[in-house]
């Protein structure tokens, strides 16, 4: 088996991204894949393609675009899922990389343009997905999951981040699995005289006034970082409406100044960043740096997840750490989730070549997927299968907390169009810096939407 990596500069269109590297797979001394066109029909029509989809028998080798470098959990999940399915049907691959998310948008855009688009493809579930499918270029894979019996089997948090807005089907494959939650310092909670980790949000700011009397930082944040002063502000109104709030102010039914869950987040930006309970700075830390506070001893809380548990990892294991979710809004009734969680940058696949080469190769894709997952990315499998040995003990403890969760994390970043979402962010950086109040920052964002 063989396998090359190419670099390349895109067109006078894309001349500011750059291909990271394309990776190819020959089996060693393997016959072309070998399939009649009679099963090639019939894969297409189990998973909804046309006729025009290339026969098995043509296929020498499978395409992919994906977002990011070799480094990166897409490519380790699927360089290994490639070259192990290529290596035993006698195929090639070819992995095509490109770095940032900028310059990936546009290439993806171009080939969407010219509806060129590879046999595998990544795709965040938004406007890039809704164009691709409005050229019919993405295969249901709902029904293909019903079909091969995985569709039962994936957690159901992730098929609702993924389902289509439009008509509620599922035509994007998660990443992974994301949880995020939050981590506290035991030893400075002990020290504050804090015995149970807060239910509510009101008990939130109750430890944050105690670790703050004791001379310690309560909460480290990357506030420089757009989203995470906007985790706070909408974590209130996720957990009381799910998408509801946020959907109806994009869209002009829903003000702050008129919901109780979205005044509520309010209040708790003003009073984390008026009352010190943010570290010092804060506006100008970014969130590598806010991680690097964190574990490296400062603060006693951080908003944290399952992308970081490499590095909780040691100090969870020496007794020093403990995690709680995202707490209650009291007075009001929640939903059961409570731990936000998402699906990664996904993966679509293109209906025009989808053959019985790429049908079986998406039943070897889902046979292998958590393997692949914890292996070689690190990070929990969408499936809800069975944890394997030898992993860090934070996989066990955490996953019980979002095991049975049925309702997505509604990130508002990619929800707010551009110009409402810059704004609100102005608003609050300037509400958590105390500049302006509660009800300044609510007459203000509520004029951003008609």
């Amino acid at each position: 088996m063989r396998k090359k990596v190419l670099a390349a500069i895109l067109a006078a269109a894309m001349a500011a991204s750059v291909l990271i590297g394309c990776g190819s797979v020959t089996s060693k001394g393997g016959a072309p894949m070998a399939a009649t066109e009679e099963s090639a029909a019939a894969a297409s029509e189990e998973a909804g393609t046309d006729e025009a989809a290339a026969p098995a028998s043509d296929r020498t080798k499978i395409t992919a675009l994906f977002r990011g470098s070799e480094s990166g959990e897409q490519y380790q999940i699927f360089n290994d899922l490639l070259s192990r399915f290529c290596e035993e049907k006698g195929l090639d691959y070819d992995i095509e990389l490109v770095n940032g998310d900028a310059d990936y948008v546009t290439k993806l855009q171009l080939y969407i343009n010219s509806n060129t688009l590879p046999d595998i493809f990544g795709c965040p579930n938004g406007a890039l997905s809704a164009a691709c499918r409005d050229i019919d270029a993405l295969i249901d894979v709902g029904a293909e999951l019903k079909r091969n019996g995985y569709y039962d089997k994936m957690n159901g948090a992730v098929v609702d981040f993924l389902t289509d807005a439009e008509d509620g089907n599922l035509y994007l494959f998660p990443q992974g699995l994301y949880c995020e939650y939050f981590v506290y310092r035991k030893d400075i909670f002990e020290q504050a005289g804090i015995t149970e980790v807060p239910a509510t949000w009101d008990e939130f700011l109750e430890d944050c006034r105690k670790i703050s009397e004791i001379g310690e930082i309560p909460v480290i944040v990357g506030g420089k970082d757009n989203w995470q002063i906007m985790r706070y502000l909408s974590f209130a109104p996720w957990r009381v409406t799910g998408p509801e709030f946020i959907m109806g102010y994009q869209a002009g039914e829903e003000t702050f100044s008129e919901n109780e869950a979205a005044k509520s987040a309010v209040n708790l930006v003003y009073e984390m960043g008026t009352k010190g309970y943010f570290e010092p700075g804060f506006l100008s830390v970014d969130y590598t740096s806010a991680t690097d506070l964190f574990y490296g001893g400062n603060g006693a809380i951080f908003y944290s997840g399952s992308g970081q548990i490499a590095q909780a990892e040691e100090m969870y294991d020496n007794g020093q750490l403990g995690f709680f979710p995202v707490p209650d809004v009291a007075g009001m009734e929640n939903m059961s989730t409570n731990v936000p969680i998402h699906a990664g940058f996904a993966e679509a696949f293109n209906k025009k070549t989808y053959d019985a080469a790429m049908q079986e190769f998406f039943d070897f894709m889902c046979e292998n997927f958590s393997e692949a997952c914890y292996n070689n990315a690190k990070i929990f499998s969408p499936f809800n299968e069975e944890l394997p040995e030898g992993l860090p003990q934070l996989y066990y403890d955490t996953k019980p907390m979002f095991a049975s969760a049925d309702t997505a994390w509604t990130s508002w970043d990619d929800k707010l169009s551009s110009d409402v979402l810059t704004s609100i962010v102005d608003q609050q950086q300037k509400l958590a810096g105390g500049d302006i109040t509660p009800e300044e920052f609510e007459q203000t964002v509520d004029t951003f939407v008609k």
